[in-house]
């Protein structure tokens, strides 16, 4: 084993890139089972998750790539909509508008909704965890080198965004009460060390 695929192994299969990938894993499947928590659960649950998330992104590798290349997406704009969607739905009346600023634009800054920082999050997740679960080394390098500069630049500042509406939700005065919806969605939750944290008592 040369030294370039020592390195290589140790970026991809590092203690902390495979915890990225962990709760990575955790936020999606979340995302896409949301009939399985009521409002109050779904909010502290993400809650944790995001706060872990941005502790993981910020530990995790950025590859150094000499011939970049555009990564292979796997979120469908259709699917990006369900999501988003979903999470809409799921917040109802709690659904707010948050004033962010991307490091590559602060002067700009954007008004985006609680569910679609979730969405965009999501979507880059779920792409880079694809890819890490079934590309070539070479491909895995090139996502994880776009996933966190896209922390670094999007849905970093987005986590940030949702952990500070969440928290005013989870500690504040008001109930948190769901309004009825048909959001059906089936995948389940996966039993690791992070799914421990999110276990209905």
């Amino acid at each position: 084993m040369d030294n370039k695929e020592n390195e290589t192994n140790s970026i991809i299969y590092s203690q902390e890139t495979i915890e990225f990938v962990t709760v990575a894993n955790e936020y999606c499947k979340m995302l896409e089972s949301l009939n399985d928590y009521s409002l109050a659960k779904f909010v502290e649950n993400i809650y944790k998750l995001s706060s872990l998330l941005h502790l993981k992104a910020i530990n995790l590798s950025k590859p150094q790539i000499t011939q970049k290349s555009p990564s292979e997406t796997f979120i469908t704009e259709a699917d990006w909509h369900f999501i988003d969607n979903a999470i809409s739905q799921k917040l109802g009346q709690f659904e707010v508008y948050t004033e962010i600023r991307e490091p590559a634009n602060p002067d700009t800054p954007i008004n985006i909704s609680m569910s679609e920082c979730l969405t965009d999050t999501y979507q880059d997740l779920k792409d880079f965890t694809q890819i890490y679960h079934i590309a070539s080394e070479d491909v895995i390098l090139n996502a994880m080198n776009d996933c966190k500069t896209n922390f670094e630049q999007i849905w970093g500042p987005r986590i940030l965004s949702v952990l500070k509406e969440f928290h005013n939700l989870l500690y504040g005065n008001e109930e948190l009460k769901e309004e009825e919806t048909d959001i059906n969605t089936s995948v389940s939750k996966g039993k690791n060390w992070v799914n421990n944290l999110f276990t209905d008592e």
